[in-house]
Parts: structure tokens; C-alpha cells; sequence
């Protein structure tokens, strides 16, 4: 017998919709109908909700964060041959389509994956890490408090020198971002050809731009704390790429001979007499002394 409620295969009332009475079937073709009946239903519900996308917003962050802890873990190859997307995509579990409507090739999803390093690694925004900022603070004040004849002033210089640059200059080695950076630099210097070179290049400028402008307004705050003015000729920009490009150098020397980039050299630069030195901070005072000069009180 037909149930009012729905055809008796499979209860759903599509059988009757149709106008003709339920049929008697045997009980495998009752089966099948009721499957049949089953997955039109089915395709109706599908049909009628609407299908859930993750934004490209959370899609971009979500295969970002995961390519950043490759990184982290592998570091970035030359050829970026640990930065597929393909894998990336089946990893992070994000749509494949979204993901090339925001990434058209490797080369530009590269470009992504260094900025957000930069943007993620504290030093870039401020200029140094977080301890090697409280160290050049700390000489900062004490820079503050003392008398202003040159000698002062030279001594304050050689303390912030020192505090700074041998610490700076492992933070440096340890940084995920300059690692990074250090690795397409050298790739684009080498002269080999390099995916995407153009705009590897183009972005490295803008990276570089970007820092050496913060630490040109560090330096400018710098000499004003400890009584230094620029020679005339050069800038605090100037000081910024050339102390860069000491501590960049420094730190290819020291991943392949750390110990004897370490070994402190006790050198006699002035009134406090024989100190030890850290060779990279050497290099950098001797910069920071050509290129800037001490502020006498009648000038001042």
C-alpha cells in the first residue's frame, strides 16, 4: 500500500509528485528506486546551499605561515627549489585555485614569503633585535650623563660601539629574514641566473631601502646622544649602508671561521685603555670615526 506521506520505495512523495500511482515492485527494484529517489535529494539540498570558500585573505596567510616555518627549518635554497607550491598547497590544505589567483608563478609568491620574514623579524622594524637595542639604550643614558669634552664624547662612542656589534652581529646570523635575504643577494652577485632575477632584485631594494632609512634616524639619534655630527660629504644613509655592509661581510667570515672572527683583540683605543674588542666592532668604529666627527661645545 501507498502512504499519503510519500511513494512506497522511498517515502520522499517524489513518486507521487509525478501524478501516476506507486507501483508494486519487487523488493530489489524497490531498493534502487529509493537510492535513486536518496540522491536526488541529495543533489537538491547540495544545489540550494551555497558553497563555502575561505577567503583569499585567510588562504594567503595560511600557506605564508607555512611556507615561513620551512624556512625556518630548511632555510631558503637558491633556486627555491624547497618553496614549491604544489606542496605547499597540499601541507597548508588551502585551495589550489585561490591560491594562483594570488599567486600567478613561484617567483612572486617568493617575493610574498621574504616580506612577511621581514615583517615578522622584530630587528627590521627597529632597526636591531630587541636586546642589542636595550644595550645601545643603556650607553645612551649613560652618554647622557657625562661631561661634553671630546675625550667624553669618544669614550661614549667606543662604549656604544663595543656594547653593540658583537652582540648584533649573532643576532644578525640568527635571523631567519637576513638569512634569507643574505642567500637571493648572493645568488643575484654571483651572476648565475636566478628565478625571477628582475624582481628579486627589485625587491632586496626595497627591503634594503626600507632598513637603511630606520637606521639612518637611529644613527641621527645616536650622534645627537653622545655629541657626533656627519662629516660634511657624506649622510647618516651613508653611515647606515656602510656599517651594513661591515656587519653583511662580518658574518660571512664568521659562519666559516666563527672562532677567529670571536677571539677578542685587546687593542688601547684611548683613555680607558687596553680593552677587548670584537674584530667586527673594530671595523665598525673605525667606519663610524671616518665618516662622523665629535661636536665641540663652543660649535655645538
Amino acid at each position: 500500500m501507498t502512504s499519503r506521506a510519500g511513494c512506497a520505495p522511498c517515502g520522499t512523495g517524489r513518486c507521487r509528485a509525478l501524478g501516476s500511482p506507486a507501483p508494486q515492485l519487487p523488493a530489489a527494484s524497490a531498493r534502487t528506486q529509493a537510492t535513486r529517489c536518496r540522491r536526488s535529494d541529495n543533489r537538491s539540498v547540495r544545489q540550494s546551499e551555497p558553497r563555502s570558500r575561505k577567503p583569499a585573505s585567510e588562504t594567503r596567510a595560511r600557506l605564508l605561515a607555512v611556507a615561513v616555518d620551512r624556512v625556518r627549518g630548511e632555510g631558503l635554497l637558491l633556486d627555491y627549489s624547497n618553496i614549491e607550491l604544489e606542496d605547499l598547497i597540499r601541507v597548508s590544505g588551502v585551495p589550489r585555485s585561490t591560491v594562483f589567483r594570488i599567486w600567478p608563478d613561484r617567483v612572486a609568491f617568493v617575493a610574498d614569503l621574504v616580506r612577511a620574514l621581514f615583517e615578522a623579524d622584530p630587528g627590521f622594524q627597529t632597526g636591531f633585535d630587541g636586546e642589542t637595542l636595550e644595550l645601545l639604550e643603556g650607553t645612551l643614558a649613560q652618554a647622557g650623563d657625562r661631561a661634553r669634552s671630546q675625550e667624553d664624547q669618544q669614550i661614549a662612542l667606543r662604549s656604544m660601539v663595543q656594547a653593540t656589534v658583537a652582540h648584533n652581529i649573532v643576532a644578525v646570523d640568527g635571523s631567519v629574514a637576513w638569512r634569507a635575504y643574505r642567500t637571493m643577494s648572493a645568488a643575484l652577485a654571483s651572476g648565475d641566473s636566478v628565478p625571477g632575477g628582475a624582481e628579486i632584485r627589485a625587491l632586496l631594494s626595497e627591503i634594503e631601502g626600507a632598513y637603511v632609512d630606520r637606521m639612518a634616524v637611529m644613527y641621527a639619534r645616536v650622534n645627537g646622544a653622545i655629541g657626533f655630527r656627519m662629516r660634511q660629504g657624506v649622510t647618516e644613509r651613508d653611515l647606515a649602508v656602510a656599517i651594513m655592509s661591515v656587519i653583511d661581510g662580518m658574518s660571512d667570515h664568521r659562519r666559516i671561521d666563527p672562532a677567529f672572527v670571536d677571539e677578542p683583540r685587546f687593542v688601547d683605543m684611548g683613555a680607558e685603555g687596553a680593552q677587548g674588542w670584537h674584530l667586527a666592532a673594530l671595523a665598525v668604529y673605525g667606519v663610524y670615526s671616518c665618516l662622523t666627527e665629535p661636536v665641540s661645545n663652543d660649535t655645538a
